[in-house]
């Protein structure tokens, strides 16, 4: 009877003994990261975020409970202003929900192809001939313009890219990278694991709708951030209007002229006074609505502001200047 009873007691002192274990983990983790502590998504999900990312306690950090003025952004799916000057949370929307990047996407489709040409892998001279002929209209996607055969250089795809948001010029440089879609994709993923978007993945490099595409506003926040680091990518969201040639299968030139997409450049809306644009990159499918993220400046100040409205243009800009001028 004694060794009956011993046996069904040893289950019981097993798990007495393994939580005993993890509460004396867990404390030595509050005493190593003090700031611990207070995320509700509790520290298994800062260990996570860790193996892909260094964490430091003076970085930015949104909490999942953070819905900073969430109230004052009612038409916004997804909303955040950081200001990353003095690590402060301005407003929070949703920035860790899962949401469809649209065209944000291609900020990390821009940082891989400025990976390679700094590795010097490849240049922006170098040409590209289409392979083969792509066709996005069955995703509601305008007509290519650009055929089997043709000619363009990378900086003109990157440009197209960037400021035109050229779905098109996303494949012909994965193609030509990566050898394939899905090979670039790999890449892409890598890149975000390396910068802690551990929320995000990616199915395509142009940023149209699929179930397993996806990011948050945090993410974005986190990969605008890095945009941020590449000379080229800050140099190419700088112009308003772009102009290029590229060469037709039969051998002569065809002329371009592009303008950006976001409308604070182009002069369709109004941008609040003293700021400056850095980086920027708009979004919009049926899934994602209307978005836009950029990182500013304002007084020697640095801010990222995203946001994500399924209405209109129109309610995404009066978002954005909303959101802008929270900053004083």
């Amino acid at each position: 009877m004694f060794k009956s009873m011993l046996k069904s007691l040893i289950p019981v002192v097993i798990i007495c003994i393994f939580f005993l274990i993890v509460s004396i983990f867990n404390n030595a983790l509050r005493d190593e990261y003090p700031e611990a502590a207070k995320m509700t998504f509790g520290i298994s999900e800062m260990l996570k975020a860790s193996d892909t990312t260094e964490y430091t306690l003076d970085d930015t950090v949104v909490y999942r409970s953070d819905n900073t003025n969430a109230e004052l952004f009612d038409d916004c799916y997804y909303a955040l202003l950081i200001n990353e000057t003095d690590h402060q949370v301005l407003v929070s929307k949703n920035a860790h929900e899962r949401m469809y990047p649209a065209s944000m996407t291609k900020y990390m489709t821009a940082m891989v192809v400025c990976d390679k040409i700094e590795s010097g892998e490849i240049n922006l001279n170098n040409k590209v001939t289409l392979a083969k002929d792509y066709d996005l209209t069955y995703d509601g996607v305008a007509p290519a313009d650009i055929f089997y055969g043709d000619s363009i250089t990378v900086k003109d795809l990157l440009y197209g890219l960037l400021i035109e948001s050229n779905n098109y010029y996303a494949l012909i440089l994965a193609d030509y990278i990566a050898g394939s879609e899905e090979a670039f994709c790999a890449l892409m993923n890598q890149k975000a694991k390396e910068i802690g978007a551990t929320g995000t993945h990616y199915m395509n490099p142009h940023g149209l709708d699929h179930p397993e595409h996806y990011s948050t506003a945090y993410d974005i926040y986190l990969i605008t951030k890095e945009a941020y680091k590449y000379d080229l990518i800050r140099q190419i969201d700088e112009f308003e209007t772009y102009s290029y040639t590229y060469d037709s299968s039969e051998g002569y030139e065809i002329s371009r002229d592009i303008e950006a997409t976001n409308y604070f450049l182009n002069g369709n809306v109004e941008m609040p006074s003293n700021f400056d644009i850095h980086v920027w990159k708009t979004g919009t499918t049926d899934g994602a609505g209307h978005a836009l993220s950029m990182y500013v400046t304002k007084n020697d100040k640095t801010y990222i502001v995203i946001a994500a409205s399924g209405d209109s243009k129109q309610v995404l800009y009066d978002a954005m200047v909303e959101l802008l001028c929270i900053i004083k």
